[in-house]
């Protein structure tokens, strides 16, 4: 990836929609070329004539988008000077090639040294995209339900940014190839050989880092006007540490990515740290942004990282350090580079719901877990405030409060507030009480020590169940966004749902007919979408985007069998077909309802 190539990438030609490969489709409501045969019988019955195929609509393309930073040209000094930039190729070759260099080629072989993954990769180029048959843009039979509280007549605004979401560990693949090195999720499945709904590497995964062309290419085609995926760092700095080289060919995959995106009309939203750091810290600092930040509206820094504890560190000081980190990465962007595109970090939360709204204990346990789980990193962002007072109170925990430097550095380093709310949950105290519990560090729920269930008081569950946490359980989308809205400060540039999704029961197991209709996703996201709508209109809450997971089945952290997708993977295909759900029509065709022109 060349420096000159930079400075013309900004400027892409215009490129033609997507093509299809057979007929064009007929406008959204326009009959089909086949003739209805009616058929009468005896009574004078008459069958229905055969409606018309209804289309999907693609997106307009390139994408027209001002400029969201300086150009390469301009950025490129603003890099340090001491950084060096290679390439890296993992040699099987025995013996495998020497030299004395630290960062060298034998030593990046050394990496992966004792690492394998018996799901070989099934091709190492990347595929081209491929014009779509019309008859994969075909809309499904009208849906055979409705949000149990309509949303009839009410709109999000024209700038609202809806589309769909994933990450890159756990759909890239090629975990060993263009010069990664180990990150720290890469151990989930190694050696094992893998298939759904048994543990699985995620070396093969969907293969997107060899697809992505024709994956952006289907989203455009089907009308998702955004896609926001993550960056593998540990392909950008193979070997973790500070100083040691960029890797190039992670760069120009990445910012192929984003150029692949503007071409078919899609809007692209980075999140540059989505849970598979590498397997040692990194701090370096490479062209990555002043490549590709005129082309991107939306950075997030983190996601979730409030789950940090224990999956990256079991020291709750994990917390500052990922606020210090934020912020330095945030001001770096505003006051250096001067970007002017939108920056936050994406926040887990299945908001705590008191299971008896009129027990003080219930409500107190609900609001001890929402400081444990959202207010250590939201409050000293949105609101300039130290760490909640229940966290850095209680016996044996390992935290230490902000300093006045640390929160001048962290205060206002969010443009939005970013959550993931996949489901509410009920929240009530433990039998011997919070207090109690948080004095005992050898008890089970410590340190939140709050008991959380899926079950009403009288027995019932919250809402339709999945194969995994999310329920559909629309009743408490408005409390979930109302909850974030008002206790961070009404945010000034708004709340944005980063991912939402429901992996359907057993979905894996069924034939391929019945995965691809899948109503319970459908109702899920036309239930939860109805209700944000119902939250702007009716509670004030200013909700500026909605990106579903997943924008196709994918590893669930060492299974694929909770399937998020709102496409199917062909997994016993070595092409790993794509397949559209009819989730993601019913997806399109809300927003097409219920935005503004």
């Amino acid at each position: 990836m060349l420096p000159n190539l930079r400075l013309i990438l900004p400027a892409l030609a215009v490129v033609p929609a997507l093509a299809l490969a057979d007929t064009a489709a007929p406008a959204p409501h326009e009959k089909s070329n086949h003739t209805a045969i009616v058929t009468h019988t005896r009574g004078g019955f008459t069958y229905r004539s055969t409606p018309p195929d209804r289309f999907a609509i693609p997106l307009p393309s390139p994408l027209s988008q001002p400029q969201y930073a300086p150009h390469y040209a301009q950025a490129k000094t603003l890099l340090p000077t001491t950084v060096t930039y290679t390439t890296y190729a993992l040699t099987t070759a025995t013996p495998a090639p020497t030299d004395n260099y630290p960062y060298g080629q034998s030593a990046y072989n050394a990496l992966w040294a004792g690492t394998t993954y018996p799901n070989a990769l099934p091709f190492t180029t990347t595929a081209a995209a491929t014009p779509l048959p019309s008859s994969e843009l075909v809309f499904p039979p009208p849906l055979p339900g409705r949000a149990a509280s309509p949303a009839d007549g009410l709109k999000f605004p024209k700038e609202f940014m809806w589309g769909v979401a994933g990450s890159a560990w756990q759909v890239e693949g090629g975990l060993q190839f263009g010069g990664r090195g180990p990150a720290t999720l890469d151990a989930l499945g190694a050696g094992l050989a893998g298939g759904p709904g048994s543990p699985s590497d995620a070396n093969v995964a969907d293969m997107h880092y060899f697809l992505y062309r024709q994956d952006i290419a289907r989203l455009a085609a089907l009308g998702v006007p955004t896609y926001s995926f993550s960056i593998s760092w540990a392909r950008v700095v193979p070997f973790g540490v500070a100083n040691s080289p960029v890797n190039e060919e992670a760069l120009a995959h990445y910012e192929d990515v984003i150029n692949t995106c503007v071409q078919y009309g899609v809007t692209p939203v980075v999140t540059l740290l989505h849970l598979d750091p590498p397997t040692t810290s990194c701090t370096t600092r490479s062209k990555l942004w002043p490549a590709t930040a005129t082309r991107v509206p939306v950075w997030f820094t983190l996601n979730e990282p409030n789950n940090a504890v224990p999956y990256i560190s079991p020291d709750y000081n994990v917390f500052a350090a990922q606020l210090r980190a934020h912020a330095m990465v945030y001001r770096w962007y505003k006051d250096v580079l001067k970007g002017t595109g939108r920056i936050s970090f994406k926040v887990s939360n299945l908001l705590a719901v008191p299971l008896d709204t009129s027990n003080p204990d219930d409500v107190a346990a609900a609001l001890r877990y929402q400081e444990f789980v959202a207010g250590v990193m939201s409050r000293p962002v949105f609101l300039g405030e130290q760490i909640p007072s229940v966290v850095l109170n209680t016996p044996g925990l390992s935290i230490s409060p902000l300093s006045a430097e640390d929160l001048a550095l962290i205060k206002g380093t969010a443009d939005f507030f970013a959550f993931d709310p996949y489901v509410a949950q009920f929240a009530t105290a433990p039998p011997n009480g919070c207090a109690a519990c948080a004095a005992n560090k050898s008890d089970p729920l410590w340190p939140s020590c709050v008991e959380l269930s899926y079950v009403q008081r009288n027995g019932w569950l919250i809402g339709a169940a999945s194969n995994s946490y999310p329920h559909i359980a629309p009743q408490y989308v408005r409390e979930q966004l109302g909850y974030v809205w008002k206790t961070y400060g009404q945010p000034a540039g708004g709340v944005m749902i980063t991912e939402f999704g429901l992996p359907v029961t057993a979905e894996s197991t069924l034939p391929l007919a019945k995965q691809l209709m899948d109503f319970d996703r459908s109702m899920y996201y036309v239930n939860f979408l109805a209700e944000t709508l119902r939250a702007v209109h009716h509670d004030g809450v200013k909700v500026i985007g909605a990106l579903a997971w997943s924008f196709l089945d994918n590893n669930e952290f060492g299974s694929y069998a909770d399937q998020y997708g709102l496409q199917y993977v062909n997994r016993t295909s070595p092409a790993l077909e794509r397949r559209f759900k009819r989730s993601i029509f019913d997806f399109v065709d809300f927003f097409h309802q219920h935005v503004e022109k």
